[in-house]
């Protein structure tokens, strides 16, 4: 199976309630247990539960609607983010559009220190900071915010290739717009909206943005680091 996936290529299973299709993206093998997937639930259309033993970040995609936890209720658009922790209900109510939602799922991470927990963020709020090779990034969820376990961000590819490299983390990734190729351990693969792919911690991989504007990817890293954190792979002479 092709380590770059898209929605098209994964059957959806439907919940009891027939409220909402879930694509299992990707499924790391590894001790990360970092589970990705792509909710599609029908406009007008509630859908509600809770992850067993896990937390969950999620980010909109396409759509709109409500995220209801705790009593409160929290409005979903493109570039909201959300967080829910262990076993913890929610209700996620679509717009007249329906709504779209990639979340990654993982154990949490209960021996490390966090901050004021945060139930939604909004990617437009945080601030653009700079990383390697002229890209830049802006954190949405991480320990500061509440997720122990992961950290969850946007970052921004210019039209450029990137250095063979690899991370001390493992990262499960969405591409939210732009095209280009990602090199995964020597194997080649075409990106575009909604590809997603998953590099195991010390994985050899670059990225090259094809287009003119920004490549940009939502990124969920585990365990909880910074996003700029890379070491190149050197090569001989």
């Amino acid at each position: 199976m092709s380590a770059v996936r898209t929605v098209d290529d994964v059957a959806p299973r439907w919940d009891a309630a027939g409220s909402r299709a879930v694509h299992v993206l990707q499924e790391a093998a590894d001790a990360t247990e970092l589970r990705q997937e792509h909710w599609r639930i029908p406009p007008k259309t509630s859908t509600s539960g809770s992850i067993a033993g896990r937390v969950a970040t999620l980010f909109v995609v396409a759509g709109s609607g409500t995220l209801r936890r705790g009593g409160q209720t929290h409005p979903l658009r493109p570039g909201i983010a959300a967080y829910i922790a262990v076993d913890e209900a929610f209700e996620i109510e679509a717009g007249e559009d329906g709504l779209d939602v990639v979340t990654v799922s993982s154990p949490d991470a209960a021996e490390i220190s966090t901050g004021s927990r945060h139930t939604t963020i909004d990617l437009a709020e945080q601030e653009a900071r700079d990383a390697v090779s002229d890209r830049k990034f802006r954190v949405l969820f991480d320990p500061d915010t509440g997720c122990a376990a992961m950290t969850q961000f946007i970052g921004y590819i210019p039209p450029i290739r990137t250095p063979l490299h690899y991370h001390d983390y493992s990262e499960m990734v969405y591409v939210v717009d732009g095209h280009g190729q990602v090199e995964i351990d020597g194997a080649q693969y075409t990106i575009g909206p909604g590809s997603t792919f998953y590099l195991p911690a010390g994985c050899h991989h670059l990225v090259e943005n094809l287009g003119t504007g920004y490549l940009r990817l939502l990124g969920v890293l585990r365990p909880a680091s910074s996003p700029d954190v890379a070491h190149p792979v050197l090569t001989s002479p």
